[in-house]
């Protein structure tokens, strides 16, 4: 009796550990306060040092253009909104393509146009709790989320966002 009163305290102390809560932290900001301005190589691939992010942008190429037998982005402009997105574009580009971190991946969040033919000059910042996409040459701005577009001074998304 005493064999068996024993197998069973040491599952039922087995089962209990395996109930242990899973740490939790709470509110965490991933943004980056200054964008990255990345030169593309040969290949296409990016490599952002401070971040330690590195990907090829020829996806993103193609569906902009519907062209990628050859690199033609030079350079990628990206920056990181505290929600853990990347918002990534580049000079030419009309849309900004929101990426979600996934395991070996970026992930297509959201796709979202901003002008067509494209901004010549591009250039974000952090403007919590918004990416600001800027395009230098104008002076046009824009206050974007993972969803798209946002209006000034509301938390509705504009006729301007895509899926």
């Amino acid at each position: 009796m005493s064999k068996l009163l024993k197998a069973l305290l040491l599952i039922c102390v087995t089962v209990f550990m395996g109930c242990k809560q899973t740490l939790v932290i709470s509110d965490v900001d991933y943004s980056q306060p200054i964008e990255s301005v990345l030169e593309t190589d040969e290949n296409g691939t990016v490599n952002d040092v401070r971040t330690g992010l590195s990907f090829n942008i020829l996806p993103l190429q193609y569906a902009e253009t519907q062209d990628s037998s050859s690199v033609t982005t030079e350079e990628v402009r990206m920056i990181r909104g505290n929600e853990g997105y990347y918002y990534i574009t580049s000079p030419g580009y009309q849309n900004v393509y929101v990426m979600a971190p996934e395991k070996s991946t970026l992930k297509l969040k959201n796709k979202i146009l901003i002008k067509e033919g494209g901004i010549s000059k591009p250039a974000f910042n952090q403007r919590n709790p918004y990416v600001q996409l800027l395009n230098r040459e104008t002076g046009e701005n824009y206050a974007l989320t993972e969803k798209g577009i946002q209006k000034p001074d509301s938390n509705e998304n504009t006729e301007e966002e895509a899926s």
